[in-house]
C-alpha cells in the first residue's frame, strides 16, 4: 500500500506531540494549551473571546 507523504507527516507531529506530553498531567496539558493558545493570538494580533465549557450550549443538529 502506497503511504501518502503528507499522513506521515501527521504522523510524526502526533508522536511529537505524544512525547513532549505523556509525563504532564491533564491540569499541565491544559495550561500548556492555553498558553500556546494565548502567544499565537498576541503573535497574530488576535482578540478573541475565551468560551467556558458551562457557556457552551449543546443543541441537536
Amino acid at each position: 500500500m502506497k503511504r501518502l507523504k503528507g499522513l506521515e507527516e501527521i504522523h510524526k507531529i502526533m508522536e511529537m506531540i505524544y512525547e513532549e506530553e505523556k509525563g504532564l498531567s491533564a491540569e499541565q496539558r491544559v495550561k500548556k494549551l492555553r498558553d500556546e493558545s494565548d502567544r499565537f493570538m498576541v503573535e497574530r494580533k488576535l482578540d478573541l473571546k475565551r468560551v467556558k465549557p458551562k457557556e457552551l450550549k449543546h443543541t441537536k443538529a
